[in-house]
């Protein structure tokens, strides 16, 4: 008798079960009540603004969804740029009060402060109609909106590679760019390798993020669904990657996205807290040395610590 083999459906199933041990609600996107052409889940977006903007009038409210589930820009790159400004900066939103009042409110589609605050979901086999119908593997989604893009390959093929799964992507940037203006950054795995990147890059720039804590790193040039899952893909460290980790470099009209390596990640963590230590009250000043192998991303640590400090009360926008 021949030995039972797994299949896709198999490797979909452990890996919502991963995303599920970390905090993510399972839902199954052929049941959920939408036009699928809609890739935000807008009562979900909508359940959560009211929750944390408890005063907001709904007609408010429907303005925010909309501009939220709307951004502006006349290709995927501009529209996707312009959702990840709304994200990080926030909405500023005219509200008129029942009883006439009348303020700009600054309202958040996420709340960066407190992750407990946000809904996490895992969507898996969720239909997006577009120039041809597609249903991605699993998609995550913050507050009804879809940040991440998981796309599988069978583990158990006589000879499993990860490139079908990224040439996927590929076709769903074409068929459903609608899934892409809100895209934080995309996940390919065939089970044995597991890679994450930027929905424009290239194959060559998608990578394995190999360690949880950032102490330990998993030898080898892959890495494992389980180090991504844990590493990367939990509620706060996706939160911290989409704020802090993820940036469009703009030169002469050409828009290039770029998402931080796990080395880029970690490294600029401990040397923002070095930084902000340093100067509490009473401490000695010293910060340290981070240590770069030719190739390994300066100019973009650098950047994304930047962006940390600058948002540091300790710091006061240092210069």
């Amino acid at each position: 008798m021949s030995q039972h083999r797994g299949t896709e459906t198999d490797f979909e199933r452990t890996t919502i079960k991963r995303l599920e041990q970390v905090g993510y609600t399972h839902l199954w996107g052929l049941e959920l009540d939408r036009s699928p052409e809609q890739v935000v889940l807008r009562d979900i977006l909508r359940g959560n603004l009211a929750r944390r903007y408890p005063d907001l009038p709904g007609g408010a409210l429907d303005e925010a969804v909309a501009r939220l589930a709307r951004p502006d820009g006349v290709d995927t790159i501009r529209r996707n740029l312009a959702f990840h400004r709304m994200l990080i900066k926030g909405l500023e939103l005219p509200v008129e009060y029942p009883d006439g009042r009348r303020e700009t409110v600054y309202l958040w589609g996420i709340d960066w402060e407190r992750p407990e605050a946000n809904d996490f979901q895992v969507v898996n086999q969720l239909p997006v109609r577009g120039q041809n119908d597609r249903r991605p593997d699993i998609v995550l989604y913050v507050n009804g909106l879809p940040l991440v893009v998981l796309e599988l390959k069978n583990p158990w093929a006589e000879a499993p590679t990860v490139e079908p799964a990224w040439t996927q992507v590929q076709h769903y940037t074409h068929d459903i760019p609608q899934l892409f203006d809100f895209n934080a950054l995309c996940v390919v795995s065939d089970g044995v390798t597991s890679l994450h990147g930027q929905w424009p890059a290239g194959m060559e720039w998608y990578a394995p993020w190999k360690s949880i804590d950032g102490v330990d790193v998993e030898p080898g040039t892959t890495a494992t669904m389980k180090t991504l899952v844990e590493g990367l893909l939990t509620p706060q460290r996706l939160l911290r990657y989409v704020r802090d980790f993820v940036l469009f470099e703009i030169a002469n009209e050409q828009i290039t996205k770029k998402g931080a390596k796990y080395h880029q990640y970690f490294a600029v963590q401990a040397a923002a807290e070095r930084a902000i230590a340093a100067v509490r009250p009473g401490a000695d000043r010293r910060l340290g040395v981070v240590w770069h192998t030719t190739g390994s991303g300066k100019s973009l640590t650098m950047a994304f610590l930047v962006g940390i400090l600058r948002r540091a009360p300790e710091l006061a926008n240092p210069t």
